[in-house]
């Protein structure tokens, strides 16, 4: 079995977030996002002072009250720009043909997430953190923060997080070693997954603009390897007094990993299964319970509990908007202009 993306490297907008001056949600909808407002569930919200929540799973689009000059808002995460991502790919458009459009609304894009995906293996991040710790980075950032775990039998650290700057700033890096992560949530070897870190750069207001519009521009990420990551973070300390070849190993791996990004594409992962937290979480959470239950029933000569249970159940307005999405398919969902 295959786990994640097979390029050595690849990169993928992992979160965004836009604003739009203007409060016309249904019109916005069904022109912009062009998907019909009838398959988003309408909820109040109180998120980032917006007074109402349109939300198709993890695509959210918040609106403001009619006196509140914030307007409309886009807010995707991973999942989000994801399933975007088979949206769009339904109606026939890519990320570039709709943020072109987004700006040509009036978009104010406020943060943007770039996720890069490492699996030829540029850099050991656990040698960065001690390197980080001897203060062998020179970097705009004034601090780094890290957690992890290691290993007490073979002293290794494994499951490594490490942090560039403050979540606060304009520019944010993290980079953690994803094949760790992924093992421990599917219960599996970490070999099993295969060498795999992720380097996200997390970009606020000015810099998410500049970062946008580059992108549109070069349809590449070369912006990252000569602008951001060139500039935030620089292996170039001269005087090394410990272990001199991994220092040196981290500055190839490094400097190899900006050529290698100057030409690397946008690529996307298109998802249309929608609202499938619910059928994991049953799966995995509540399986067992519900077998527990049933044999009990069969055993003892009773009437279904489950059934009765299922036939007593009242859908909240939130559960019948999922379910008009779960019998859809994407194309009844789109608005084709």
């Amino acid at each position: 079995m295959e786990y994640g993306p097979a390029e050595p490297i690849s990169g993928k907008l992992d979160y965004f977030r836009m604003t739009f001056k203007r409060h016309d949600i249904e019109h916005f909808l069904e022109t912009v996002i062009r998907i019909k407002k009838a398959y988003f569930y309408n909820d109040a919200s109180s998120k980032f002072g917006y007074a109402e929540l349109f939300q198709l799973d993890q695509i959210r689009i918040y609106n403001s009250s009619p006196t509140d000059d914030r307007g409309i808002m886009i807010e995707l995460g991973g999942q989000g720009c994801r399933q975007l991502e088979g949206v769009l790919q339904a109606q026939g458009r890519d990320w570039f043909m709709f943020l072109e459009q987004c700006l040509q609304e009036g978009g104010r894009i406020t943060r943007l997430d770039i996720a890069m995906d490492d699996r030829h293996g540029y850099l050991a991040i656990p040698e960065i953190m001690m390197q980080a710790q001897l203060g062998y980075i020179d970097s705009h950032f004034r601090a780094f923060d890290f957690h992890g775990s290691g290993n007490l039998s073979t002293g290794a650290v494994e499951g490594v997080t490490l942090y560039f700057g403050s979540k606060k700033s304009a520019v944010y890096i993290a980079m953690y070693q994803k094949d760790h992560e992924q093992a421990k949530k599917l219960n599996v070897d970490v070999e099993d997954i295969g060498f795999w870190n992720r380097y996200e750069i997390r970009l606020r207001d000015e810099r998410a603009d500049t970062a946008l519009r580059k992108l549109l521009e070069t349809r590449n990420f070369i912006f990252l390897s000569q602008g951001i990551l060139m500039e935030y973070l620089r292996f170039e300390a001269q005087e090394v007094p410990t272990d001199k070849r991994k220092w040196q190993q981290t500055k190839k791996g490094w400097k190899q990993l900006l050529l290698d990004t100057e030409a690397l594409k946008l690529t996307s992962a298109p998802e249309t299964a929608f609202y499938r937290k619910t059928e994991y979480w049953l799966k995995s959470q509540v399986s067992a319970s519900m077998k527990l239950v049933q044999m009990a029933d069969e055993i003892l000569g009773k009437e279904s509990t489950l059934e009765t249970m299922i036939e007593e159940a009242v859908l909240s307005d939130k559960h019948k908007a999922m379910l008009k999405v779960l019998t859809a398919e994407v194309i009844d969902m789109i608005v084709v202009a």
